[in-house]
């Protein structure tokens, strides 16, 4: 009587072979994958921070800006020079500061008169207030490549006989009427005939971020505020964004 060997099959080479292809495609789309969600969400990250740094250095120009000439009595002399054009990108904003509704560079409330002075720091790439660096690459990851800022001249003609308008001090017997709309926007403070002309101020930023990610392309060079290409921006693998704001001058 013969008995039936009891034979044990494995896998071919062939199987074998078609599995491991089976597996590397799957770990392949998984990596893929993985890599992809990776840099997705550093891309966010980065555009994240630009958006932050960009809102909060544009809520702190309007802020400071809509403080100058402050005071708490209306009928008191506006300090001069409230807004004290230096350069195009650098200005000093002066008011009295109450204690509760006015702040200073860092945000904080402030009391007395109050000297701030706002401008780029284009070697380091900040933008600072007084000491405080509203825009720092090293506490944010975020630069400042560019800051523009152009004076709103109201140029209406004083009327005869003088009635209260735009621009009239209330403790002075100097009134003016203007329609307390900019005329022009020059950058130079050498262009200003005369301070208290001053109706607006507008500003422009430009920011990129500190890191780089090799995703990032771009067909050409980015522009600054005064629509200049930026040297590499083209090929450097970073993000940029502007950031623009108008803001009227309120108390004269």
């Amino acid at each position: 009587m013969m008995r039936r060997r009891n034979a044990s099959r494995g896998f071919t080479l062939v199987e074998l072979m078609v599995a491991l292809v089976i597996a590397l495609v799957a770990m392949l789309a998984a990596i893929s994958l993985y890599v992809g969600t990776r840099q997705t969400y550093r891309i966010q990250g980065m555009q994240s921070r630009l958006s932050e740094d960009g809102r909060f250095a544009i809520s702190m120009l309007q802020r400071l800006t809509l403080q100058a000439g402050f005071r708490d009595n209306p009928a008191t002399a506006i300090t001069a020079g409230y807004i004290t054009p230096v350069t195009s990108s650098q200005f000093t904003v002066k008011f009295t500061g109450d204690n509760v509704n006015t702040v200073g560079c860092s945000g904080a409330a402030v009391t007395g008169a109050q000297s701030l002075t706002i401008s780029e720091n284009s070697t380091d790439k900040k933008l600072t207030c007084g000491a405080v660096d509203w825009i720092a690459p090293a506490g944010s990851g975020t630069e400042l490549m560019d800051f523009l800022v152009e004076y709103g001249v109201d140029s209406g003609p004083n009327t005869t006989p003088a009635e209260y308008g735009c621009g009239a001090d209330i403790a002075s017997t100097v009134y003016k009427e203007r329609d307390c709309v900019a005329d022009a926007y020059p950058v130079a403070a050498t262009a200003l005939a005369s301070m208290d002309k001053i109706v607006a101020l507008r500003f422009c930023l430009v920011l990129r971020t500190e890191d780089t990610d090799v995703s990032v392309n771009k067909n050409a060079a980015y522009k600054d505020c005064s629509n200049v290409d930026i040297a590499n921006s083209q090929t450097d693998h970073k993000l940029y964004r502007t950031f623009r704001t108008t803001v009227q001058v309120r108390n004269r």
